[in-house]
């Protein structure tokens, strides 16, 4: 269980770690604990404090400062697994009732799949479940109990992500495909579920959700979005959009994800710029535009943007 950690002590002890003690396989756990150099003490007390207290629980310490996202320590995380199956889940989220023993034990019985995957639960103005396997289904070929998987699939389905908290994997196959989060990226979970599906031969599905995502509530006015907020993104829309050349899935993704996302995503958190950070905050989403090349927008609201001096 690689755990992510960045000035949150209190979330992890309360909230995430509470969650896996709850585990009715916690002893049999290997409880990662990554610290990607905090600068609050109590953080850093805090993980000590839980390594030091359970034998099945080590800490990791990067220099003091941080990378600025959770690639770095989950990077690391892996690097360090050395048991047969691996999983994630950040300090603010939490194990449901006992869904790693279950996506473990479903596992466990699929010699043929690469990974288990649940369901989410989701917190944040309302309930809700992302259920991966519907939003799957139709597009992946359901056989014999597993989906099975091809070089295809991830076009199929949308490129649509499910999270890397709500599956195990066999360490040794993830391990294996040499994937790196980008460091300093946000949203890089997503594009290594992407790169992970591509691989996959199958998986395994349990039906509900295995963990619970809490949102951040964001109708506050203060909560606003900064352009280092784009450039986080900026680091990932590289690094994928590199990718897709590479795997010739490129044209697939401006076809089917490209814009929609642009728009429902970037150009949406963009209406929450502060006036006076507009300007840079919009030379930032032409950067992430540009880094996939030429395209005819299609929609009035992107082209609104993009023909408008400073956005």
């Amino acid at each position: 269980m690689i755990v992510p950690i960045y000035n949150n002590g209190d979330h992890l002890r309360h909230k995430a770690f509470a969650s896996l003690r709850r585990s009715s396989i916690f002893e049999r756990m290997h409880v990662l604990l990554v610290n990607d150099g905090s600068t609050d003490p109590v953080t850093v007390d805090t993980v000590e404090e839980l390594a030091h207290r359970w034998p099945n629980v080590t800490a990791y310490h990067h220099a003091r400062g941080g990378s600025g996202s959770a690639s770095r320590p989950r990077n690391t995380g892996l690097a360090l697994s050395f048991t047969p199956y691996v999983t994630y889940l950040d300090p603010d989220d939490e194990e449901l009732d006992d869904g790693y023993w279950e996506l473990m034990d479903t596992l466990e019985q699929a010699p043929e799949a690469n990974f288990a995957l649940g369901t989410m639960a989701v917190w944040t103005r309302k309930h809700s479940v992302h259920d991966y396997h519907a939003w799957f289904a139709g597009a992946i070929p359901h056989r014999d109990g597993l989906f099975r998987v091809d070089r295809e699939s991830l076009p199929a389905v949308g490129f649509r992500p499910a999270s890397i908290e709500a599956l195990v994997a066999r360490t040794d196959w993830l391990k294996g495909l040499g994937l790196v989060q980008p460091e300093g990226a946000v949203g890089q979970d997503t594009y290594f579920f992407q790169q992970m599906l591509f691989h996959t031969e199958a998986y395994a599905p349990v039906y509900r959700p295995v963990y619970t995502y809490y949102g951040a509530v964001d109708t506050s006015i203060v909560n606003v979005v900064s352009p280092g907020y784009f450039r986080k993104y900026l680091i990932l829309e590289q690094a994928r959009a590199a990718w897709l050349r590479e795997t010739g899935l490129l044209e697939a993704y401006m076809e089917q994800r490209f814009e929609k996302f642009f728009v429902t995503w970037y150009l949406d958190k963009y209406k929450r710029v502060l006036p006076h950070q507009r300007a840079e905050a919009a030379a930032v989403l032409r950067e992430i535009a540009a880094a996939y090349g030429e395209y005819s927008w299609t929609s009035p609201k992107a082209r609104r943007f993009f023909e408008s001096g400073s956005g």
